[in-house]
C-alpha cells in the first residue's frame, strides 16, 4: 500500500528536474550567445555584433529587429529602433536634432553628439577640411595696425582627448613680424567623415610675453563639449556647434552655399563651400569662410560687417623644401652617404678631404 505514494514522489521529483534542468540551460545558452556575438575594444566600444543578437544597446540597430519586432521578443531598445532610424535618414550625417544635444547645452544652436566609439583611424581627409602631416598653409590679411600673418602648420603630434586621437595644429599669428597669438588646436574625423573640434590651447602675447590665455579650452573638461569643424556632408541650412565652453568659446557655423568661387593670391577656385560663422558670446565675430576642395582648407575669410579679409597665400606640403635643402647643403656637403654624388666630389678628391663613401662615387 505504501509503494504507490513512493512512486508517485519520485516521478514529480524526476519532473521537476527536468524543467529545473531545461531552464537553466536556456539560460545559459542565451547567456552564451550573447556573450559570442557582443565583444568590447580595449576602449570599451563594442564590436562584432552578428545575426542573433537580442541584447543591443538601446538606439542601436539590431539586426533581426524586425524578427523581434513580429514576436514580440523585443530586447532593450529595440523598441526605438525604427523612430530614431527615421531621425537619423532625416538629419543627415552629423545630427543637429536637439534630440542630440550634449550634456551641458543650454542654448538654441543643437550640439552635435559626440561618441568616441564612432572613431577609428587617425587619418582626417574630408575633402573640405584635409590635415595631412607636414603640411603648412599660410595666410595673409591687412589690418588697421598693419600686416597679419598666419602660418597654420599640421603636426605629426597627437594628443588623446576623451578615448580619441587627435591631431595637433598649431597656428601662430604675428602682426609686422611681430608673435601675437600661439595657438595649438585638436581635431579627429569619425567614421563618418565629420571632422570634430576637440579644443585649443592659446596664448596672445605682446611684447614677447604671455597676456591671456582666454579661448583655451579642452572637451571633457569643465564642462566642455567638443563641436563640428566641418560636416562630412554639407548641405545648405544646415547649422551647427564648433565649440562649446560655456561663456568662454562658443562658435557655430551654418552652411550658406556649395557652389563659390575664389579668388586668393594662392589661385581661383570653383565649387567652394561658404560657411557664416559665428559665436553667441563674441557679437564680433561674423564672418565667411570658404573653403575649397583643391585647398581642402580654408582658403578665405571675409568679415561681413568690414569687408576685412584673410587670404590664402601658400600651401607648403613639405616636399618644396627638399630642393632648398639639397641646395643649401650643396658646396658644403662633406657627410654625404655611400653612394651619393656629392656636389663637391671632385673638389674634395683633388685635396684628399674625400668624407664617408666618396671614395667610392666615381666607380659607382
Amino acid at each position: 500500500m505504501q509503494t504507490k505514494p513512493i512512486l508517485m514522489f519520485v516521478a514529480v521529483a524526476i519532473l521537476v528536474g527536468s524543467i529545473v534542468s531545461m531552464t537553466t540551460n536556456n539560460v545559459f545558452a542565451t547567456q552564451a550567445a550573447n556573450s559570442n556575438n557582443i565583444s568590447t575594444t580595449d576602449n570599451g566600444c563594442p564590436e562584432n555584433v552578428s545575426a542573433g543578437d537580442d541584447a543591443d544597446e538601446p538606439g542601436a540597430i539590431d539586426v533581426n529587429d524586425q524578427e523581434d519586432t513580429e514576436t514580440g521578443n523585443e530586447d532593450a531598445g529595440e523598441a526605438n529602433d525604427e523612430e530614431e532610424e527615421e531621425e537619423e535618414e532625416s538629419g543627415g550625417t552629423a545630427s543637429t536634432s536637439t534630440d542630440d544635444m550634449g550634456g551641458g547645452a543650454t542654448d538654441q544652436i543643437a550640439h552635435p553628439k559626440f561618441d568616441p566609439c564612432n572613431f577609428g583611424s587617425e587619418n582626417i581627409d574630408n575633402p573640405y577640411f584635409t590635415l595631412t602631416p607636414g603640411t603648412t598653409f599660410t595666410y595673409e590679411s591687412e589690418t588697421e595696425e598693419g600686416t597679419e600673418e598666419d602660418i597654420v602648420i599640421v603636426t605629426d603630434e597627437t594628443k588623446e582627448i576623451l578615448g580619441v586621437t587627435a591631431t595637433v595644429v598649431q597656428d601662430t599669428v604675428s602682426l609686422d613680424g611681430e608673435l601675437i597669438e600661439d595657438t595649438f588646436d585638436w581635431f579627429a574625423q569619425d567614421k563618418d567623415g565629420n571632422v570634430w573640434y576637440l579644443g585649443e590651447d592659446t596664448k596672445e602675447y605682446e611684447n614677447g610675453e604671455v597676456v591671456s590665455t582666454e579661448g583655451s579650452w579642452e572637451a571633457g573638461i569643465d564642462g566642455a563639449e567638443a563641436g563640428i569643424i566641418m560636416l562630412a556632408d554639407p548641405q545648405v541650412g544646415d547649422t551647427y556647434r564648433q565649440e562649446w565652453y560655456p561663456e568662454h568659446a562658443e562658435d557655430a557655423a551654418e552652411v550658406v552655399s556649395l557652389n563659390e568661387e575664389v579668388t586668393v593670391p594662392y589661385g581661383t577656385f570653383t565649387n567652394c563651400l561658404q560657411t557664416r560663422e559665428f559665436s553667441t558670446v563674441d557679437p564680433e565675430l561674423n564672418e565667411y569662410k570658404y573653403y575649397c576642395l583643391d585647398v581642402g582648407a580654408v582658403t578665405l575669410e571675409e568679415v561681413i560687417d568690414s569687408g576685412e579679409t584673410v587670404e590664402l597665400i601658400d600651401v607648403n606640403t613639405g616636399e618644396a623644401n627638399d630642393e632648398e635643402e639639397q641646395q643649401q647643403n650643396g658646396g658644403i656637403d662633406n657627410a654625404d652617404e655611400p653612394g651619393d654624388i656629392d656636389v663637391n666630389d671632385e673638389e674634395d678628391t683633388d685635396t684628399g678631404n674625400e668624407d664617408a663613401g666618396e671614395a667610392n662615387d666615381e666607380e659607382e
